[in-house]
C-alpha cells in the first residue's frame, strides 16, 4: 500500500449519470448474468440444498475479498463523506455479512477437499476484481463492485416479484438484497462511478463491468453440482 492515497477526481472531474449509462450499455449482459442457472433456480425455489451449501461456501469467500478491496477504496479515498461510504461497506462485510455466513455454513457444512477445489474454481471473481485494481486502482474496483452489486439487485428484485416457494434460507438471502439499505448501497457505488475522474474512458468501464459479469457467471456455475461432480 502507498504511503499516500491516490487521490479521483472530485465531482466536477466526473458526469453526472455516468454510472446510469453505464448500466444501459450493459442491459444484456446483466439480464444473461442474471438468468444464468444458479440463480435461475434460486429465483423459482428449484435450487438443490447441497448447491446453495458451495455457493454459500465461494460467497463467504468473497464476501472477506470484498471486505479488503472496501478497505483499499477507503484508503484511497482523501474525502472524508466518500470515505465514510467505504468504510460502511467494510463494517457490513466484516460484521452481519460474516455472521450470517457463519450461522447458514453451519448447518450446511463444505469438507475440506470439496472445499479447496470449489474454491479454486470460483477464484475467477477475485482473479478479475483483482485485475482490475492492477489496471485502473481505484476505479477500476469501484467499477467492478458496481458491477457485481448491481447484478445482485437486479436479480434479487426479479426473483422477488416472482411469487414462488422458495427455501427460507434462499429467501432470506434474496430478502437482504432488496432492502432500502442494499439499495442505496447500489446508488453509493453509481455515485462513486459518476465522479470518477474523466480521463477513465467509457471504454474502460465498459471493459471493467462487463468483465466483471462474465466472472460472475462462472463463479456462480462454479458451485452447481453438474460442474462440482
Amino acid at each position: 500500500m502507498a504511503d499516500q492515497p491516490l487521490t479521483p477526481a472530485g465531482p466536477s472531474a466526473g458526469r453526472a449519470g455516468r454510472a446510469a449509462a453505464l448500466v444501459a450499455r450493459c442491459s444484456g449482459e446483466l439480464d444473461a448474468s442474471a438468468a444464468v442457472p444458479l440463480l435461475a433456480r434460486m429465483a423459482d425455489g428449484t435450487v438443490v440444498d447441497a448447491d446453495f451449501g458451495r455457493y454459500l461456501a465461494i460467497e463467504q469467500a468473497f464476501v472477506r475479498t470484498a471486505a479488503r478491496l472496501a478497505g483499499y477504496c477507503l484508503w484511497q479515498q482523501p474525502e472524508w463523506s466518500r470515505a465514510e461510504r467505504h468504510a460502511a461497506a467494510v463494517a457490513d462485510l466484516v460484521g452481519p455479512q460474516s455472521r450470517y455466513f457463519e450461522r447458514l455454513l453451519a448447518t450446511r457444512p463444505v469438507d475440506e477437499a470439496t472445499l479447496g477445489n470449489l474454491l479454486r474454481r470460483a477464484s475467477v471473481l477475485e482473479a478479475t476484481v483483482t485485475a482490475a485494481l492492477d489496471e485502473g486502482g481505484y476505479a477500476g474496483v469501484v467499477t467492478s463492485l458496481a458491477a457485481a452489486e448491481t447484478l445482485y439487485l437486479h436479480w434479487c428484485t426479479q426473483a422477488a416479484g416472482q411469487s414462488v416457494a422458495r427455501p427460507a434460507d434462499v429467501q432470506e438471502w434474496i430478502d437482504l438484497h432488496v432492502t432500502g439499505s442494499f439499495r442505496e448501497q447500489v446508488g453509493s457505488l453509481h455515485q462513486l462511478v459518476d465522479e470518477l475522474p474523466a480521463d477513465v474512458t467509457d471504454a474502460q468501464l465498459d471493459r471493467w463491468f462487463v468483465a466483471m459479469l462474465r466472472a460472475e457467471d462462472a463463479f456462480h456455475a462454479s458451485a452447481l453440482d453438474e460442474v462440482a461432480a
